[in-house]
């Protein structure tokens, strides 16, 4: 199983990669629930409860971001909820100390993703990821540890491009 598992890890780092090279933000979210989707899996035969059911609840944040535009008032209240579902599943799935890393990094994450502003999100990024990153390492997730690796190169990289640009 953990084999299997590594193999869904590998496949939800190449989904999230094709996530980030879509121009299209609908297809950037189709691609990011497919991820958070087959991390799930991932999760799973890797026996990470808390990751598995905080991804569960992330496929379920982005199709409802997918939906954004239906939600109306709701829209901005959502992340919160999301959040609260998270804490509520990170402590009843707690499997060790650790994972306080994975509950912390992903209810903040969710968080982040309300900022309007896209180098805010990248700052996020950079306290999100290792504490994410920290519990793949306990849980020996290759493909977890890959992906928030990239993460943060990633946010790096785009903090120093777009250091000078103004957002709309």
């Amino acid at each position: 199983m953990f084999y299997i598992g590594q193999f869904f890890g590998a496949l939800a780092v190449l989904c999230g990669f094709l996530s980030y090279q879509t121009k299209d933000a609908k297809k950037l979210l189709i691609f990011q629930i497919l991820t958070c989707a087959v991390f799930c899996v991932h999760y799973l035969l890797l026996g990470a409860m808390p990751a598995f059911w905080l991804n569960a609840v992330g496929t379920v944040r982005n199709i409802t971001y997918y939906k954004k535009e239906r939600l109306g008032k709701w829209a901005k209240v959502m992340p919160f909820i999301f959040a609260f579902v998270m804490a509520i599943l990170g402590i009843a799935s707690w499997n060790d100390w650790y994972s306080i890393f994975i509950v912390a990094g992903l209810i903040l994450n969710t968080l982040a993703l309300n900022f309007n502003k896209a180098q805010s999100i990248r700052w996020s990024i950079l306290v999100t990821s290792p504490m994410v990153l920290i519990y793949d390492l306990f849980v020996a997730s290759v493909g977890g540890t890959i992906y928030e690796a990239v993460a943060i190169i990633s946010a790096v990289i785009g903090i120093v491009r777009h250091k000078d640009t103004t957002e709309r």
